[in-house]
């Protein structure tokens, strides 16, 4: 089952947040600090945003 997460804009900035829920971050040990990188695939009338983690805090 997917999870549902919502975009938050971020105060003084352009940057957008999206969450991470508990239960991934616990399952695959993701915390505060690590970095990833970002690609996105665009298929027809879909927008697929793909988090690879590049370090480890």
């Amino acid at each position: 089952m997917s999870d549902i997460v919502k975009v938050r804009g971020r105060h003084g900035t352009k940057t957008l947040d999206i969450t991470i829920p508990a239960k991934i971050s616990k399952e695959y040990d993701i915390h505060a600090g690590d970095v990833f990188k970002v690609d996105i695939v665009k298929e027809d009338d879909s927008i697929k945003i793909i988090y690879e983690l590049v370090y480890k805090e």
